[in-house]
């Protein structure tokens, strides 16, 4: 299952893996590819949704870094939580989250480079951190309830990138499907990895996605730069 299947990021995602996986497209807005209209929210909901399923891609809730905390906390917090538990109840061993390099975000501001996913988490919003909530949340229920949870802390997904910071925190589209790819089959319990392309600017460590996942990215920015 991919969740918020009518958003930017699941466009770009799920061409490259409709013709490897049997996917099911959810969001709680109807249109495009989308198979069901459903609210995370509602666990029951998506209990039943996930009937069949063996992983979900979890891509829904809010992502304006400038969201109101009414805004973020039913799709960020309870949405999360929501679709964690829906997992176990259903018997989902697997969860990919799309979390935010903004959970870091105040690295970034005070050009402490490069990050790496072990740091504390430093939140540059309350966008921010509601995705380091999911984290944590992710982290719980992995631990108590055995539940694969990888976390991709997404850079900027783009068809090409624009400007100095899309130049150093770019994930092509083809990268994205790889990086995804690469967690429906990996056997780890828990992890945090960030998602950006290989690029040379890059100032995210994805040593561990390396290491852990085997994600090896083929795309770097810097040839739109030169």
């Amino acid at each position: 299952m991919i969740t918020g299947a009518a958003g930017d990021v699941a466009s770009r995602l799920i061409p490259g893996l409709q013709d490897k996986y049997d996917l099911r497209l959810v969001d709680i807005r109807p249109g495009g590819a989308v198979d069901t209209c459903l609210d995370i929210c509602d666990t029951a909901e998506m209990v039943t949704a996930l009937d069949g399923i063996d992983a979900i891609v979890h891509l829904a809730g809010e992502r304006r870094v400038a969201a109101s905390w009414e805004d973020l906390r039913g799709p960020n917090v309870e949405g999360m939580v929501s679709v964690l538990e829906a997992a176990r109840q259903a018997g989902v061993g697997k969860v990919i989250f799309a979390s935010t390099n903004h959970v870091m975000g105040m690295y970034g501001r005070d050009e402490q480079w490069p990050v790496d996913p072990a740091q504390p988490v430093r939140p540059d919003s309350l966008y921010g951190a509601t995705k380091a909530f999911g984290e944590a949340a992710g982290r719980y229920f992995s631990d108590t309830f055995g539940i694969s949870v990888l976390c991709l802390r997404i850079g900027w997904v783009l068809d090409r990138p624009h400007n100095e910071q899309a130049r150093m925190m770019w994930l092509s589209a083809g990268d994205l499907v790889r990086l995804v790819d690469c967690c429906l089959r990996a056997d780890q319990r828990f992890g945090i990895y960030y998602a950006v392309s290989a690029n040379t600017q890059r100032r995210w460590s994805i040593e561990n996605a390396r290491q852990d996942l085997g994600y090896e990215p083929q795309d770097d920015s810097e040839v739109y730069f030169t």
